[in-house]
């Protein structure tokens, strides 16, 4: 039996290098450098095979526990969080997503002062906005949808009927954007989110006392 790990590809000689570049890491997990053959193996993350050795210098290949390769996979395409708050000084969000701009920045300050990195950008003077649309349209996952996109609000709408926020962990793309429909919350405020993200911003102080 293989004992399966979060650290390498190999259970014992521990040769993956794993993907750098944060798009690849969507894609492959690294280049797997045991492998005695004249190439390298390129590990997607549909799964791998591990090389277990045994002791007479033999191999076998078995397949990989699925669980842990996710949670492998997960751990490495995680970074530092990050909050960007999108918004319009000088328009009023629409009715369709209402937003109170002014408790969502008192909140953006307040997760500042946790030593969360939090900002909040207005898009009046921003003259191109589709780049940071374009992020939270693709960037986050399908089971975690904003109301941005074809049938929702548009570049237009982006900080200015609708205020956006945008929470990033170590990629260049957003993992989630708000507001976002939930099929148990209904649609889930901007504010909302921020109140979230404090609380829990919160947990590891009161967690110490």
């Amino acid at each position: 039996m293989a004992h399966y790990n979060t650290q390498s590809l190999c259970v014992r000689c521990k040769h993956l290098r794993p993907a750098l570049d944060p798009n690849l890491q969507k894609a492959y997990l690294g280049q797997c450098l045991k492998r005695e053959w004249p190439f390298t193996l390129s590990i997607t993350l549909q799964g791998w095979t591990e090389c277990e050795v045994f002791e007479d210098g033999g191999k076998a290949y078995v397949p990989p526990d699925p669980t842990v390769a996710k949670a492998a996979v997960a751990a490495a395409a995680k970074g530092p969080k990050r909050v960007e708050f999108y918004y319009s000084t000088a328009q009023k969000p629409g009715e369709a997503f209402p937003c109170d701009i002014a408790r969502a920045l008192q909140l953006v300050k307040d997760l500042q002062a946790k030593g969360v990195d939090a900002k909040a950008i207005d898009v009046a003077p921003i003259k191109d906005r589709f780049p940071t649309y374009h992020k939270t349209v693709s960037g986050p996952d399908a089971s975690v949808r904003p109301v941005f996109g074809a049938k929702g609000a548009l570049v237009e709408d982006f900080g200015t009927n609708v205020p956006a926020l945008l929470i990033f962990e170590g990629d260049r793309y957003p993992t989630v954007a708000f507001p976002r429909t939930d099929a148990a919350r209904g649609l889930i405020r901007v504010e909302q989110a921020l109140e979230e993200l404090l609380a829990e911003a919160k947990q590891p102080q009161l967690a110490g006392r």
